[in-house]
């Protein structure tokens, strides 16, 4: 069916029950911009700023920055840039136009406009949801020896990373004297805030020594947590909104009815407040980031290696196995809340629940190989942490060396199958035996296990061994069978 494309002239011909802006989408002042303008932005931050501008705070729009495709802007651009956010609940469905992207650049196309955006006094904030990739670590630290890494060392002409963009925005908003400036990482990366002021000293101390200081006075960079579960974009989604709607959206996101954001109130130039929208602003988000990732982020990844070993492709489907479902709740348990401090207010089996109940929302489909992508790199911070802790206190660890195992088993069983999206894939091919036991030291290495204590523990590296093989001989269900039920 031909019909009309979501614009700001189509926008009288949507349907009266879906949310629209209630700003004029022609004054609002693009003064956050954005690199990572993905479905997870335009479903969590991007929805705040929206919630802001229909306050009447409409200095806090939005300027995405694409470092790789032009994708999402050949998609936004002839909408406006307004796209549909899908609410999908368990028993409904709510629709919202969102309107708070005014522009998205695409870096390589213009590295000059990104880098003068930044350096314009308007922008005050600068946000990235780049992924665990878009930081360019090995071994916990930034690698100067990645290619883009490198490529921002000889010059600053044309960055390819965020770092890159940042440092040169940097060098010319000093040299212009504009005023100061927020650097927020809202990728739930730990102490993210600080890994972008490393790569930002980084290239500065090569290109420009004299900017250090101006920035150490001038720019505060912050850390947050993120959290909402925003699956891929597919066509049936297209088609749902299209009937609702009544125009055609090329890229509508889907989200659940949660979303959590809190802020490090550590601000250098004005700061937006979002706390009228519902985002928490505190002195420290470790205690929050560290819930969410042992909890949630942990939990995530268990289901996805578990789902994807028994043949199931979306979490919601791995948790109706019974099974499936008792294991991760007790590894969860057992394992991680002994060892896991939560702040004041938060009850963590209240959490727990929670976490599950999102989970099992079968309207929102959540692929398990979409969750377990990057996973030799999301290990590291949902469950090594936890392993180390727990041994530390003498305590279970049992559920969490099954879980490992479970994850060597999931990466031979992908890079089979040609299924394994990870940074390491490479790595992983070269090492991989038939499945064998050697798998486990060679995987778990490759995913910076040898940084942690519980890699040179006897006792809990004989469990993941025997897990492995559990595995292995008698399939996933009927290994946790055996060994819990």
């Amino acid at each position: 069916m031909n019909i009309e494309r979501l614009s700001i002239s189509s926008m009288l011909n949507v349907a009266d029950n879906v949310k629209q802006p209630h700003y004029a989408l022609g004054t609002i002042l693009p003064s956050i911009v954005h690199f990572g303008a993905g479905n997870f932005h335009r479903a969590h931050q991007a929805a705040y700023c929206d919630a802001l501008l229909n306050q009447g705070e409409t200095r806090w729009g939005i300027t995405g920055v694409s470092l790789r495709s032009p994708g999402m802007r050949d998609n936004l651009a002839p909408q406006n840039y307004l796209y549909t956010l899908a609410i999908l609940g368990e028993k409904e469905t709510r629709f919202r136009v969102i309107g708070a992207i005014q522009n998205l650049l695409v870096g390589p196309e213009n590295p000059q406009a990104v880098i003068d955006l930044l350096a314009s006094e308007p922008t005050q904030l600068v946000t990235t949801t780049i992924t665990e990739k878009g930081y360019y670590l090995k071994n916990g630290v930034i690698d100067p020896d990645s290619t883009d890494i490198a490529n921002d060392l000889a010059s600053l002409a044309s960055p390819k990373t965020t770092y890159g963009y940042l440092a040169a925005g940097l060098i010319e908003r000093a040299s212009r004297g504009d005023g100061p400036i927020t650097v927020m990482c809202c990728d739930n990366m730990n102490a993210g805030g600080e890994r972008l002021r490393d790569g930002v000293h980084m290239l500065l101390a090569k290109h420009s020594p004299d900017t250090v200081n101006w920035v150490k006075k001038n720019v505060a960079f912050s850390a947050s947590m993120v959290d909402r579960v925003t699956p891929a974009t597919d066509e049936l989604l297209k088609s749902d909104v299209a009937k609702e709607l009544g125009v055609r959206d090329a890229a509508p996101v889907a989200t659940e009815p949660f979303t959590q954001w809190i802020i490090e109130d550590n601000f250098a130039g004005d700061r937006p407040p979002f706390d009228m929208v519902g985002a928490l602003f505190v002195d420290d988000i470790a205690p929050f980031e560290r819930v969410k990732l042992r909890f949630l982020n942990a939990g995530h990844s268990m289901l996805a290696a578990l789902g994807y070993l028994a043949g199931d492709r979306f979490i919601h489907e791995a948790l109706k196995r019974p099974i499936f479902a008792r294991f991760t709740e007790q590894a969860l348990k057992l394992n991680v809340m002994p060892v896991t401090a939560v702040p004041d207010g938060l009850i963590a089996e209240h959490y727990i629940a929670q976490v599950f109940a999102r989970f099992r929302n079968g309207n929102l489909p959540y692929a398990a190989l979409q969750v377990a992508t990057d996973s030799s790199q999301k290990i590291q911070q949902r469950w090594f942490p936890s392993i180390d802790d727990a041994l530390k206190q003498s305590g279970d660890t049992n559920y969490l060396a099954f879980a490992v195992a479970t994850w060597v088993c999931f990466i031979h069983k992908a890079l089979v199958r040609g299924d394994l999206n990870d940074p390491l894939i490479g790595e992983f091919t070269s090492c991989s035996s038939t499945g064998a036991s050697s798998d486990v030291l060679a995987f778990l290495t490759l995913a910076g296990a040898n940084k942690f204590s519980f890699f040179s523990h006897m006792g809990f590296m004989a469990s993941v061994h025997e897990y492995h093989d559990y595995i292995n001989d008698m399939g996933v269900e009927q290994a946790i069978e055996h060994c819990f039920e």
